[in-house]
């Protein structure tokens, strides 16, 4: 599936990660980006261009130096350009979409729903199709058409993080403009396009001097407060698009959740900031420096003791691609990690074990053995996936029978606290432990602090 997507991706990274300006003239950067065919992909309006593959780069307001390293370098699924391009040429391109984009404060269009469906479309139509379905019949419904899809057809499969994006700016007006909801609402299919979209909204435009006011008003209200898992994902999407907003610049995403009301919040949002961080190459729009080849704890062993738990929570997927999934090397590396922080990167594992094998029970307690002496913690990351992930605790219970018995009262307890972020409540807290086995169901009510 991703090796065909990677054509598309190519183009949509070129310019990605731009701002703004230095170097040759306007006059020879629209040669460079027309011979470049860069209109193709991108919407400039200095170009008169309305490509759609990739990022629209009038809302993006890209910087000089972005454009000239992502250009030059490429990553993230795309080429270098250093040999096909020179590097005046370079400089030229870079200067032009900084300079144009700087000062524009066209808006992206807002998105308009028609009654456009999927089995009238050919490609250009599906970003509407797929948009009208997050608009009449919410964003969750539209993710899941999809990652079906995704499967079946290839136009879908290559222009699938597009399509995100507009599903995401579909369910920004569905939601009245509220970030918030639209962000609380969505999913990572395709390489987090959804969350792309809705931040493009939000952010768009906003200078950096007013982002951290709007992100501490974006996660209020009380159709966000009905329930922590409802806030939760909205407070993590906020992290990751705070990430995309500053084109992976960690320090200060970091920075504006340090900004939010609460500890809970703050640490929460950390969560989005560090998954981001942490997703594969070509599921960037830029290529993030908060890597390191030779250290694959970092930056989790570098940042402030405040930001570790989420880093540690989510490092594992930055370590398993690195090590091919090879999980007895993942588990290494995490014995590896500061002390303290151990059983939090054996977590990590085991809610990667759980993505890893699609959510299978019987295949996540056999990678969980070979944490060792941290299968527990293992066992506990997975059973939270879990329940997370089907929201509910079917499959979770489950796997916490097929685990060894010393595991299981702490696997229970994993269960335990994600049922209880879908209540506010003790009582219906308690109420969402009656499917566990009535052994057991003492600890789902710890977790579930009911």
């Amino acid at each position: 599936m991703r090796k065909a997507a990677f054509p598309v991706l190519a183009a949509t990274f070129l310019l990605a990660g731009c701002g703004g300006g230095k170097g040759g003239t306007n006059a020879s950067g629209a040669k460079v980006f027309a011979s470049a065919r860069c209109g193709g992909c991108h919407t400039l309006s200095a170009a008169k261009s309305n490509g759609q593959t990739g990022p629209n780069l009038d809302a993006a307001k890209p910087s000089y130096d972005a454009v000239v390293r992502q250009v030059s370098n490429g990553g993230g699924g795309m080429p270098g350009f250093s040999g096909r391009l020179s590097t005046g040429q370079i400089r030229d391109v870079a200067s032009f979409v900084a300079a144009s984009t700087k000062n524009n404060s066209a808006a992206l269009t807002a998105f308009h729903p028609n009654h456009e469906q999927l089995s009238d479309c050919d490609y250009a139509c599906y970003k509407q199709a797929f948009g009208n379905i997050a608009y009449y019949d919410g964003p969750e419904t539209a993710l899941a058409r999809l990652a079906s899809a995704m499967r079946t057809n290839q136009q879908v499969n290559s222009g699938c993080h597009q399509i995100a994006h507009e599903i995401g700016h579909a369910a920004y007006v569905r939601y009245h403009d509220h970030a918030a909801q639209a962000l609380a609402n969505g999913s990572m299919t395709c390489w987090s396009g959804y969350y792309h979209g809705v931040i493009e909204r939000a952010f768009g435009g906003i200078p950096r001097s007013k982002v951290a006011s709007i992100a501490r008003s974006l996660c209020t209200g009380k159709e966000i407060n009905k329930t922590y898992f409802l806030l939760y994902q909205c407070v993590h999407g906020l992290g990751h698009g705070l990430m995309i907003y500053s084109l992976n610049d960690l320090p200060y995403s970091l920075h504006v959740c340090d900004q939010l009301a609460t500890a809970w919040d703050r640490s929460s949002c950390t969560g989005g900031v560090f998954m981001q961080n942490f997703l594969p190459g070509p599921m960037q729009l830029t290529p993030t420096k908060w890597l390191s080849k030779k250290d694959l704890l970092y930056p989790c062993d570098k940042v402030k003791d405040r930001d570790k738990l989420y880093c540690y929570l989510m490092v594992t997927s930055r370590i398993l691609p690195a090590v091919h999934y090879d999980f007895r090397r993942a588990a290494a590396w995490c014995r590896k990690a500061e002390k303290g922080w151990v059983p939090t990167c054996f977590q990590s594992f085991g809610r990667d074990a759980s993505g890893f094998s699609v959510q299978s029970p019987r295949k996540i307690a056999q990678f969980c053995r070979l944490a060792g002496s941290m299968e527990r913690e293992c066992i506990y990351g997975g059973s939270r996936d879990l329940t997370s992930n089907d929201a509910g605790p079917a499959r979770a219970i489950k796997m916490c029978l097929l685990a060894p018995a010393a595991t299981r009262s702490y696997c229970f307890y994993g269960i335990g606290t994600i049922l209880g972020s879908f209540a506010n409540d003790t009582g219906a807290r308690r109420a969402k432990c009656a499917p566990v086995p009535a052994a057991y169901r003492r600890d789902c009510y710890r977790g579930a602090r009911a």
